[in-house]
């Protein structure tokens, strides 16, 4: 748009033929006249009826020759097509941009409504004088009330009101009437008023439509800042009411602020988010407040606190490694260097040879609980490097189990009168597993029966749980394990602080921490339960995806090898 500081550059706006449409500021004024036009065109034929009905019974009164009713039918046919038009207009949506053609036609129709309100002292015959007496009291006014009927559009405004002039002067000047030079004049220094009124309102109206656009430029440069910032930012009045927010406070806090208490705080978690809220007053009474979202520097603590507690975990379990092997170590070494130093070439104390085998006896026992005790700490540490390369096959677990109590029966004498009952459902699946993972977890947990239940009975059943497989039980009736020791007892290198008669000292607290290791590499699990003096019952879980039935053993094991 031409700019309006001046009159020539109003002037030329006023007389080019479109409307410009260049700038923003352009096409927001063409919307605005569109719809001050349109919100006004009743209104204006209303004005339009009632005037020109007026104005005909007022001459018709006064003067006794003219044709006012012609007149008035031109006026009210006009009026009729602004009805229509408002009429087409109404219920309608507020449209968002437009073309400028509505207002051109309207531009052409106040070149109608003009010519014809200013045609009146044509249709008042005989008396010229009165005539331009009459046109000059009664277009005055209309052009009057049109600049202030529409104070946004002057085009139109101006349109109608040099018609309507021009009509009048061209009256003027083809008549004889006296005094109508000074009437004349009169009225081109009202118009011209006019137009210097119509210029500054114009103008002011164009300056706010430039502010208003800055104003909004301003507010989404300001909103996209605080979106991208990552902080949700709300501005409200006194009354509490929220005047401007940006989506990151809408999407969180529902567009409302409750608590306008100033100061900075930590927010309770709100879903997965955690929100400093800080609050400032400003000096109209209203708050500003600005939610900065702390959730990484949350879960960093929270990282921070579970290195903590694992490093702490990993000092206990040092601990504890290095007090179970100064215990479970030194007796057997004892013992190993006790008669292998009275056995040896430089002792001078005799036995018999039923000593010597005696001696020998325990040097054996105590070698092989020295080489179990290894092999758990190598299974272990391969376990944790997750080294172990699981050799899965189709195994009868009946076998397992009574090949496992076997081998721990075997390897101390003492359990030999330990009541023992074993419970196999019939009918059972075979699994699929690795021989030697499973060998070693049903020992595991005999073993701790064993060492922990009292040389009471112990009870190790087998059976099908539906929808959870197959569950393997081994239950003691011994001392039973505090809730504390339960919820240890799957650490590595853990202990109870029980011991019965049973307990010889075997064991480094590592048989649970590998049962439930092995038990999960094959999708299971290993649990406990317990109650303080009633004993301990150990469940290895075997899920239905590791079950294999008889007839689909020989299609199950080429199909996990392939997988």
């Amino acid at each position: 748009m031409p700019t309006t500081g001046s009159q020539n550059s109003f002037l030329k706006y006023l007389l080019q033929r479109k409307h410009p449409i260049a700038t923003a500021v352009d096409r927001v004024v063409l919307l605005e006249q569109h719809l001050a036009f349109a919100s006004h065109a009743a209104t204006m034929a209303v004005v339009m009826l009632i005037n020109s009905t007026a104005t005909m019974i007022l001459i018709e009164r006064s003067v006794a020759d003219t044709s006012m009713r012609y007149w008035l039918f031109l006026n009210w046919a006009l009026a009729v097509v602004l009805v229509i038009d408002a009429f087409l207009k109404r219920g309608l949506s507020r449209p968002t941009a437009v073309s400028g053609r509505y207002l051109r036609r309207s531009e052409w129709l106040a070149y109608a409504f003009g010519g014809a309100w200013g045609s009146l002292p044509f249709f008042i015959n005989g008396d010229e004088y009165m005539a331009v007496i009459y046109a000059a009291l009664l277009i005055l006014p209309m052009i009057a009330g049109m600049s202030a009927l529409l104070p946004a559009v002057p085009r139109v405004v101006m349109r109608y009101s040099a018609t309507a002039v021009f009509m009048l002067l061209l009256y003027a000047a083809i008549s004889s009437a006296k005094s109508s030079l000074v009437i004349s004049v009169m009225v081109l220094v009202f118009t011209f008023a006019v137009y210097f009124g119509m210029k500054r309102t114009y103008q002011t109206f164009v300056s706010n439509v430039e502010s208003r656009i800055r104003a909004t430029e301003s507010h989404e440069i300001l909103i996209g800042a605080l979106n991208a910032s990552g902080q949700a930012f709300a501005y409200l009045d006194a009354k509490g009411k929220v005047l401007v927010q940006n989506d990151l406070h809408k999407a969180f806090f529902s567009g409302t602020e409750s608590d306008l208490t100033t100061g900075s705080r930590r927010l309770p978690r709100a879903g997965d988010r955690y929100w400093q809220k800080s609050v400032e007053s400003v000096p109209n009474g209203g708050h500003v407040i600005l939610h900065t979202d702390v959730t990484s520097l949350e879960q960093s603590k929270r990282d921070l606190e579970v290195a903590k507690e694992e490093a702490e975990t990993a000092d206990a379990a040092k601990t504890r490694f290095l007090n179970s092997m100064s215990r479970e170590l030194k007796v057997p070494l004892d013992v190993i260097v006790g008669c292998s130093g009275l056995m040896g070439s430089d002792s001078n104390i005799p036995f018999d040879e039923r000593e010597f085998r005696g001696y020998a006896d325990q040097i054996r026992k105590h070698a092989s609980y020295l080489s179990g005790i290894i092999d758990q700490i190598i299974s272990f540490s391969k376990l944790n490097r997750e080294t172990v390369t699981a050799e899965e096959e189709v195994v009868e677990l009946a076998e397992i189990v009574n090949s496992a109590v076997s081998r721990v029966r075997l390897a101390s004498p003492g359990y030999a009168d330990v009541p023992l009952q074993i419970s196999i459902e019939p009918g059972l699946p075979n699994v699929y597993y690795d021989r030697t993972a499973l060998e070693r977890i049903v020992q595991n947990l005999v073993t701790n029966a064993f060492e922990h239940g009292s040389a009471s009975a112990i009870t190790v059943k087998v059976s099908r749980i539906v929808g959870r497989g197959i569950l393997l039980m081994v239950r003691d009736r011994g001392l039973g394990m505090t809730k504390s020791d339960v919820e240890q007892a799957f650490e590595p290198f853990f202990q109870s602080s029980r011991t019965n008669e049973m307990k010889d000292g075997r064991g480094v607290g590592l048989g649970l921490t590998v049962s439930r290791k092995l038990a999960r590499q094959h999708d299971g699990d290993v649990l406990l339960d317990s109650q303080d003096g009633r004993g301990t019952s150990a469940f290895l879980v075997i899920p239905p995806s590791r079950c294999v039935s008889a007839t689909e053993r020989e299609t199950s094991e080429p199909a996990r090898e392939n997988t």
